[in-house]
């Protein structure tokens, strides 16, 4: 097993976590094939892990996974877990591509489909496209980083998609998959002509994880481009053989339209001095400040909204 850790400084303190640096969002460990990792070890395997670590204030573990593909993560068997803010969603897939979305979905989803099939139609030819070439990534990546930068911007939030050197890594990844080399499988929905919806995933172990859902602006929103590109590329997978479909963490209402199953994520936050105590315990406080925001509409569109002219103010370069 390797675990990959590292020390970042937050607020004046040395905080260990894991190597994800918010980009991934599971934490696990790499494990030997075929290994199986004996539940009743988890508290031998944390004596092992503070063992061998560095000097730090606080040790947070945040996103683990109960399980990875059917077998336990390790990180999971250790003591002092609390569950996590959010969980993730994922839907088995089975049977004929032909007819697998309409099996998922519920009555909801269904029609918005028809709905969404009927409107694009009417606006002009559909084109799935599965990008195979490097002609096919430079057309569809750039589009994709538009149209997930507008969004949030919109949003007034920040993605890391903004910084050039993300954008740099995620298409080289992209590049360097084409022909099966690698896990990652770029699409784009285009209705007469314009790209309305784009999606960035990744491919391993017969399950298609989706990474990023882009779509064009408001003028496309009555044709559900999400949803409608989504249930293209649930069809692509299961011609692939993919078996499962992994929606990420989140809960968000398109994810249990198409069957996704809850799963709880759990962290560990451990304090090792007075300073790591002091922070875990603010951080905690504007953890349940930000969702007293989110759970008040008013006040999070306020807020929404301040975020972003702050955001454009600095972009524009006024004072």
């Amino acid at each position: 097993m390797l675990l990959p850790l590292v020390v970042t400084m937050q607020s004046g303190c040395k905080v260990l976590t894991f190597l994800g640096h918010a980009v991934s969002d599971i934490s696990a460990p790499l494990m030997a094939p075929g290994y199986v990792f004996p539940e009743e070890a988890g508290p031998a395997l944390w004596d092992a892990i503070q063992a061998a670590l560095p000097p730090a204030d606080l040790v947070i573990i945040d996103q683990i996974p109960a399980l990875l593909r059917h077998i336990r993560n390790p990180l999971a068997c250790l003591p002092h877990l609390e569950a996590a803010d959010r969980q993730s969603f994922d839907v088995a897939i089975d049977g004929e591509p032909d007819l697998v979305v309409d099996r998922l979905v519920n009555n909801q989803t269904r029609r918005i489909l028809k709905t969404s099939q009927r409107r694009m139609s009417e606006r002009g030819e559909i084109r799935f496209l599965v990008a195979e070439t490097p002609e096919d990534i430079e057309l569809l990546f750039p589009i994709m980083v538009r149209q997930r930068l507008d969004r949030f911007r919109e949003l007034g939030r920040f993605d890391f998609l903004e910084r050039p050197e993300i954008q740099a890594f995620y298409r080289q990844a992209a590049l360097s998959s084409l022909d099966g080399k690698g896990p990652v499988r770029l699409f784009g929905l285009s209705v007469g002509g314009t790209w309305i919806a784009t999606t960035y995933t990744l491919v391993h172990a017969g399950t298609i994880h989706l990474t990023i859902v882009a779509m064009a602006d408001s003028s496309w929103h009555s044709c559900s481009p999400g949803m409608a590109i989504i249930s293209r590329y649930i069809r692509w997978a299961r011609q692939q053989g993919v078996t499962l479909v992994d929606f990420s963490i989140g809960e968000l209402a398109y994810k249990v339209g198409f069957g996704g199953e809850p799963r709880d994520r759990y962290r560990l936050c451990i304090p090792l001095t007075v300073k790591g105590r002091i922070l875990l315990a603010v951080r905690k406080k504007v953890a349940r400040l930000k969702q007293g925001i989110k759970e008040n509409e008013t006040l999070s569109r306020f807020v929404r909204r301040g975020i972003q002219i702050y955001r454009n103010r600095g972009q524009s370069g006024s004072p």
